[in-house]
C-alpha cells in the first residue's frame, strides 16, 4: 500500500466515527422520564468532638430530611482530627465517608500513637433515603462500620 494514500485516508477514517448517526438519544431505557427522583444532599456540617474510646463505630439517626450520624475514628496520630470526606446518594442509599487529617503545621511533631477522634455529621437532604452507609477511611484502611435502613 501506498504510504501517502494511507496518510490521506487516517484521518478520514477517524472522523468517520465522529460524524456518524446514532440513535436519539434522548431515551434512557428505563421507561420513565428523564428527572432524577433521587434525594440530593444540600447542606452538611461536620465537627470533630474530641476524643472518644469506641474506635470504629457509628451511629445513625434519621429522619424525612435530615440524617445524623455519631461515631469514632482512629487518626494515624496525635496531630489528627476527624474530617469529612464526603457525603453523596446513589439511588435511595446515602453514603458519608469520614477520614481524618493533620491539624498542625509540618514543622510540628506529632505523637506517633493512634489517636481515636469523636465527630458529629450532619446531612440535609431534599427528600429521604432508604438507607445510610458509613464508611470510615481511617488509618488501618477502609471500612463499613454502618449500613442499615432507615
Amino acid at each position: 500500500m501506498d504510504r501517502r494514500n494511507l496518510l490521506r485516508a487516517a484521518p478520514l477514517l477517524v472522523l468517520a466515527g465522529c460524524v456518524g448517526r446514532g440513535g436519539s438519544g434522548g431515551d434512557d431505557g428505563d421507561g420513565g422520564d428523564d428527572s432524577d427522583d433521587q434525594p440530593r444532599v444540600t447542606d452538611r456540617t461536620f465537627d470533630d468532638t474530641g476524643e472518644c474510646s469506641l474506635p470504629e463505630t457509628a451511629t445513625v439517626d434519621a429522619s424525612a430530611s435530615e440524617v445524623r450520624v455519631d461515631g469514632c475514628i482512629t487518626g494515624p496520630n496525635g496531630c489528627a482530627v476527624a474530617r469529612l470526606d464526603a457525603a453523596t446518594v446513589d439511588g435511595d442509599e446515602l453514603t458519608v465517608v469520614v477520614t481524618t487529617e493533620r491539624d498542625a503545621p509540618p514543622d510540628v511533631a506529632c505523637t506517633e500513637a493512634l489517636v481515636y477522634r469523636s465527630y458529629t455529621a450532619t446531612i440535609t437532604l431534599d427528600g429521604s433515603v432508604g438507607s445510610v452507609r458509613v464508611v470510615h477511611d481511617a488509618a488501618g484502611g477502609r471500612e463499613t462500620v454502618v449500613d442499615r435502613s432507615v
